[in-house]
């Protein structure tokens, strides 16, 4: 073993310099897989891999009324990462009736849904960075809403970079007599990531609707959830309940609003799912509770509008910002983990493609909304439409 060593030893001394060599080529080398995979891991991932629709297709879709819709619904759950591939089977009927296998309406439509559990949240999976990236289209660095305290600054007015529009805008900007509605459980959505602009309704939902409602300031169409808000107050007061009561007037003030007005995209922001995730993690409970509260929703929502006829012609989408870590890492969110970087993202309507589509990151949603309303997306848009989505692609 000696003779061996020494053998080794003496081959190095008379190759010194190209031993050298060797050495600070193959540390250079490693130091660039490490940096490679980090950049894989917090940049790359996060770029669209779908495509730029065409004038042509573009001009196909405004051209056939079958290919259009009258109205865009689209429900943002806060916090719920890709969690509603974990629930246990029938554990979420309303998401698998309206995001399932599709279904032919009572009119003879058919509607299908593509659907994501693999979608990608930008960096880092701060919610006001993400929810910004999805109306702007853009990653944070773009838009603007970044640092620590990007919630409470989105939250206190701040606005994105003027030259990454959100999609309502650009919707606007083309339809400047249409109406759009978003009502948020948390009001950062409409105070900083939705501009301020005369044809957008926004209504902000909080502790303060709950009591307007108990005093009958406020009047919802519903009078069973009025009757359930008033039993929950009595019995857990605004403590536990808080978020789940406030998401349930927000969908409700949604059904109740668009029967009344004629709104082309009504959007919500559902926020029970994540305080769940930031008392107790996403493999609690209460986070289990708090995404079939939305399930229960989503099913209000899906029978408001069969009610209507309005199955047919409505583009329904479900998106989400980011996921939770577990209780056991230390509950919330903001890093890179599988569960908090991985969302759900899922679309039904008459034009979609059913399955599974292409990659989806979240700057995705500003185009896909977009592209199904026939408009151009800015070029300085960073999302795509994913590949398989839509039919005739």
């Amino acid at each position: 073993m000696k003779d061996c060593f020494a053998k080794i030893i003496s081959a190095i001394q008379a190759h010194k310099g190209r031993t050298v060599a060797i050495a600070i080529t193959a540390f250079v080398l490693v130091c660039a897989v490490v940096a490679l995979s980090c950049l894989g891991a917090f940049v790359f991932n996060r770029f669209s891999e779908g495509y730029v629709p065409t004038d042509a297709e573009l001009a196909a879709i405004n051209s056939d009324p079958a290919k259009q819709y009258k109205r865009v619904l689209i429900i943002g759950v806060d916090g719920m990462g890709d969690y509603m591939k974990r629930m246990d089977d029938g554990a979420t009927p309303n998401f698998d009736r309206l995001f399932g296998d599709g279904f032919t309406t009572a009119n003879g439509t058919r509607i299908n849904a593509s659907v994501t559990h693999t979608g990608m949240a930008v960096y880092p999976t701060i919610s006001a960075q993400n929810w910004t990236s999805m109306f702007h289209g853009v990653r944070p660095p773009y838009h603007g809403i970044t640092g620590a305290n990007s919630n409470t600054d989105l939250d206190a007015g701040k606005q994105a970079n003027e030259k990454y529009p959100s999609f309502i805008k650009v919707f606007l900007d083309a339809n400047p007599d249409a109406k759009v509605l978003s009502s948020c459980t948390w009001s950062a959505v409409n105070n900083g990531a939705i501009e301020d602009l005369p044809q957008v309704r926004k209504l902000n939902n909080n502790c303060n609707t709950l009591h307007e409602i108990l005093n009958g300031e406020l009047v919802l169409g519903d009078v069973d959830l009025v009757q359930y808000i008033a039993q929950q107050t009595k019995v857990e007061g605004f403590a536990d309940e808080t978020y789940s009561l406030t998401d349930a007037v927000t969908v409700q003030r949604v059904i109740d609003e668009t029967e009344t007005a004629d709104y082309k995209i009504a959007y919500m922001h559902l926020n029970q799912v994540d305080s769940a995730g930031h008392s107790y993690g996403n493999n609690k409970h209460a986070y289990i509770r708090a995404v079939s509260h939305v399930d229960l929703l989503i099913g209000k929502l899906y029978d408001a509008y069969e009610a209507r006829g309005w199955l047919d012609d409505t583009l329904f989408i479900l998106c989400t910002d980011h996921g939770h870590r577990y209780l056991q890492d230390g509950p919330g969110h903001g890093g890179n983990s599988k569960v908090e970087r991985t969302v759900t993202f899922a679309i039904a309507g008459k034009t979609v493609k059913q399955g599974t589509p292409g990659k989806y990151v979240n700057t995705d949603l500003a185009p896909i909304v977009t592209y199904a309303l026939g408009l151009k997306a800015p070029e300085t848009w960073q999302g795509r439409v994913p590949y398989g989505m839509f039919l005739g692609e």
